[in-house]
């Protein structure tokens, strides 16, 4: 239904400026509205199915809503509204397009969906990968100057405003890394690892304040739509290869505080193949740390973080669920119960059309999960459309 919404659209030519201008201002807007709804939503829908996105693309130029109130807008009108200074009913619209917009120019995104459209990439925007992280840093200060300033961080709309911006930004700068980085044939260094894994940690950071806030219960179900798998993977894969880096205690603090606010609801079954996914790499990542410790140096060891802790007691609850089904159905004593085994290793052509967005991107885990098994509605596994095979999972 949402591929012919969008079919509909464009044969309306709402994606179109040159087709806009034939209809009044009210209409215009109206249409523009619809557009980029459209558009985000087909997008979201498009990188959770697999699919290299083709509408977030620089091939149309339909411009973002205005930034005004609804009750700006008249069927009378002759002439759009003046932008307002300050915060309106479509902030939040406006400030989600205007980044999107963005993305569907950018070289790192382009890079990943559909190298040709580079080409067509606005003259000036964006010069290379290398300068693109200057860009984000641009587009940050617009934003806050142009929209986040005016917003009152205890109103509802505006706390989902600033905190969703920063949310995304941090995504782009995480994707953007990985960008400039991927199959470069010089070593990452120390700095550029521990640069990644304070991208991650900010993700993370985002998603707590949305996910613990009061003030943004009323978009929950935006919220639980994304969830910053890669993330926690970049740090998870990071503190197994290097458990003393600089960032090492503060990522323990800061997904222990994330996980307090996501799995209880994502994960109440611990049993589920996520659950199992997510547990073997946290407890790999602490166990490399106890061993460095173990064997001298500057690392000392401290007391499980909470996430550990609380990870582990869950372990422990399965598998005494397992011992108990298990001998009431078979007679099974605990000795006969194994406490730890790898899970068989699916196709991975076959997760539901989400392939691109699974374990393959960490191949350190494709031998311990049944990635058929995997419900990834409630996951982020990539980047509106990006392939994060090519990624590599030490970075």
């Amino acid at each position: 239904m949402l591929g012919i919404a969008i079919r509909i659209a464009q044969r309306m030519g709402i994606h179109s400026e040159s087709a806009l201008s034939k209809h009044s201002p009210l209409e215009a807007e109206l249409r523009r509205r619809l557009w980029w709804s459209l558009v985000l939503f087909d997008t979201r829908m498009s990188e959770m199915a697999d699919h290299k996105t083709a509408t977030l693309a620089p091939t149309w130029d339909c411009k973002i809503p205005l930034n005004v109130n609804d009750s700006d807008l008249s069927p009378e009108m002759k002439e759009p509204p003046a932008v307002q200074g300050n915060s309106t009913d479509a902030l939040f619209v406006v400030v989600r397009s205007e980044l999107a917009d963005f993305v569907r120019h950018a070289a790192f995104y382009l890079d990943f969906t559909n190298p040709a459209l580079k080409s067509i990439v606005k003259p000036g925007q964006h010069e290379g990968l290398v300068s693109e992280a200057a860009a984000l840093e641009n587009l940050e200060k617009t934003i806050d100057d142009k929209y986040l300033k005016f917003c009152d961080p205890e109103n509802q709309l505006h706390f989902m405003t600033i905190w969703w911006t920063r949310s995304y930004l941090a995504k782009c700068r995480f994707l953007e890394h990985h960008s400039r980085h991927t199959n470069l044939s010089v070593p990452l260094t120390d700095a550029q690892r521990d640069a990644a894994i304070a991208l991650a940690c900010r993700m993370l950071e985002c998603d707590t304040r949305l996910r613990s806030s009061s003030l943004s219960k009323r978009f929950q179900w935006m919220i639980y739509l994304y969830f910053p798998f890669p993330a926690y993977i970049q740090i998870l894969q990071d503190l197994r290869r290097r458990p003393g880096s600089k960032e090492a205690e503060r990522a323990w603090e800061i997904m222990s505080d994330n996980y307090d606010t996501t799995f209880v609801f994502i994960n109440k079954d611990s049993d589920s193949p996520f659950f199992k996914a997510f547990t073997r790499m946290l407890l790999d990542a602490w166990e490399a740390r106890e061993v460095a410790s173990s064997q001298g140096g500057d690392l000392k060891l401290s007391i499980a973080p909470p996430i550990v802790l609380s990870v582990r007691h869950r372990v422990a609850q399965v598998a005494q669920n397992a011992q108990t089904a298990d001998t009431q159905q078979f007679g099974m004593g605990i000795n006969d119960v194994p406490m730890s085994m790898p899970m068989p290793m699916g196709s991975m052509h076959n997760m539901s059309g989400q392939g691109r967005y699974g374990m393959e991107l960490y191949p350190d885990v494709l031998g311990q999960i049944d990635v058929n098994l995997f419900d990834l509605s409630a996951m982020d596994w990539g980047f509106q459309g990006v392939d994060p095979g090519s990624w590599d999972p030490g970075l």
